[in-house]
C-alpha cells in the first residue's frame, strides 16, 4: 500500500497532488483532449466570410447589371447614318433582327422584348435613316416618326401608243429627262424585254401603259426599266409563258395579236371577240384585214391608208390578200385587258367584224354574206369611210 503524502509513491495513471497541493488528471491518449477556442474568433470568421460572399455576389450583380443596360444602351454615343429598310408585313422580331444586323442596335433579342414591353412596335414599313450603336430608346424614337418621305414625281402613259410616242410623252412629263436620252438607253441595251426573240430590237408594244410613281432623281434607264418590269409582271400573271402550249404561238406573237386588239376594240366587250377573230383567221391562213397595221407602218395615225398602201404587199399589209400571219411587230402598246383578251378569246367561229354603232361595238360574222351585211349596215350609219 502507498500513500499519497510520501515521497516517490507516484504512479503512472494515479491520481496525484502536486506541490501546492493542486490536484491533477492525467491521460494515456491526448486525442481525448479537447481545445477550446475564443468564441470572438469563430464571429469575426464568419463576418469575413460573409463580407467575401457579398463583395462576390455585387461584383456578379453589378457586371451582370451594367451588360443588360448595355444592351439597351451600349456605352459610347450614336455615330454614322446608317440606311435601314424595313419591309411591309415585317414583326417587331424582324425589325429587331433587321437593326441588329444594320449595326444600329446590339441585341436584337433585348430589343424586341424592351420594345414589346413599351407597347412598341406598330412601326410603319419604308426607309429611314438611323445611326449606329444607338440605344433601343433613340432606335424606337425613329421609328415612331415614321419612314423618311421620298420626293415622288409621276407620268402616265396611255394605251394603244407607239414606241416613238412613249418616249416623247414621258419625256414631257419628267423634267430633265429628253426624248433623245430615253431613245439612247432603249436602244443602249441596259434594259432587256422579256418575250422578244433573240436578233428582233423592236421595243414596240414591250413597254407597259400606266400611271407610275418615281422619285425625282430617276434616270432615263429606270424610266424604262420601270415600264420593262411592269409589261413582265403584267404579262406573266397572265399566262404569257403558257402561250406556246395553249394557242402553238410564242409568247411574243400573243403579244402581236394583243396589240392589234388594242389598236382596234372601241368597248370591252369586243376584246375577246376581236381576239377569237384573229385566232380563228390565223388557225385557218386568212389575211387578217386590219387596217391599223398599215397605219402603224406609214405612221399616219388618225389617216386612212391610201390606195397605193393597200395594194403594196409589205409584212405590215394585213389587208392585201397575199400576206397571211402576223406583222413582224406589235403595233401599239397593248393595256392589261387587251392582253389579257389575247390569252383568253371568246370561244366563237366568227371571222369577221366591222363597226356597228356611235359607241363603238362591233357586228361579228361568220361567213361573208353575214358580213357584207353587216357592212352594208354600218355604211348607211355613216360609221365607214369610203
Amino acid at each position: 500500500m502507498t500513500y499519497l503524502d510520501e515521497p516517490g509513491s507516484r504512479a503512472e495513471g494515479d491520481l496525484a497532488v502536486d506541490e501546492v497541493g493542486l490536484e491533477q488528471l492525467e491521460w494515456e491518449d491526448e486525442s481525448q483532449f479537447v481545445r477550446s477556442r475564443p468564441a470572438g474568433l469563430r464571429i469575426l470568421r464568419a463576418v469575413v466570410a460573409a463580407v467575401i460572399l457579398a463583395v462576390i455576389g455585387f461584383v456578379i450583380f453589378t457586371t451582370a447589371r451594367d451588360w443588360f443596360a448595355a444592351q439597351l444602351d451600349p456605352e459610347g454615343e450614336p455615330r454614322g447614318e446608317v440606311p435601314v429598310t424595313i419591309e411591309v408585313g415585317s414583326t417587331t422580331g424582324d425589325i429587331a433582327s433587321t437593326l441588329e444586323a444594320a449595326g444600329v442596335i446590339p441585341n436584337s433579342t433585348f430589343f424586341r422584348y424592351y420594345a414589346e414591353w413599351q407597347d412598341e412596335g406598330n412601326f410603319q414599313a419604308g426607309e429611314y435613316t438611323m445611326q449606329e450603336n444607338m440605344s433601343a430608346d433613340e432606335a424606337i424614337a425613329i421609328l415612331q416618326l415614321g419612314p423618311k418621305q421620298i420626293e415622288y414625281g409621276e407620268f402616265i402613259i396611255p394605251e394603244g401608243l407607239w414606241v416613238n410616242e412613249i418616249l416623247d410623252r414621258t419625256a414631257a412629263q419628267i423634267p430633265g429627262i429628253t426624248m433623245a436620252q430615253l431613245r439612247t438607253a432603249l436602244d443602249s441595251g441596259a434594259v432587256q424585254p422579256r418575250y422578244r426573240p433573240t436578233g428582233n430590237v423592236s421595243w414596240e408594244g414591250l413597254l407597259f401603259p400606266a400611271k407610275y410613281f418615281i422619285e425625282q432623281d430617276i434616270t432615263p434607264e429606270e424610266v424604262l426599266a420601270k415600264m420593262s418590269n411592269e409589261f413582265a409582271k403584267v404579262t406573266g400573271e397572265l399566262g404569257y409563258g403558257a402561250a406556246e402550249r395553249t394557242f402553238n404561238l410564242s409568247a411574243y406573237e400573243v403579244i402581236i395579236i394583243a396589240s392589234l386588239i388594242e389598236a382596234e376594240a372601241k368597248t370591252e366587250g369586243d376584246r375577246a371577240k376581236i381576239s377569237r377573230v384573229i385566232h380563228n383567221r390565223l388557225a385557218e391562213g386568212i389575211p387578217l384585214g386590219i387596217d391599223a397595221t398599215l397605219i402603224y407602218e406609214n405612221g399616219i395615225r388618225g389617216e386612212v391608208p391610201t390606195r397605193e398602201q393597200l395594194d403594196t404587199p409589205t409584212p405590215y399589209n394585213t389587208r392585201h390578200p397575199e400576206v397571211t400571219g402576223l406583222p413582224p411587230t406589235p403595233i401599239a402598246a397593248p393595256g392589261r385587258a387587251s392582253l389579257e383578251a389575247a390569252m383568253n378569246p371568246t370561244p366563237g367561229p366568227w371571222l369577221f367584224y366591222v363597226l356597228i354603232d356611235e359607241q363603238g361595238n362591233h357586228a361579228f360574222a361568220t361567213t361573208l354574206d353575214e358580213h357584207n351585211t353587216n357592212v352594208a349596215i354600218a355604211r348607211e350609219k355613216g360609221l365607214l369611210d369610203g
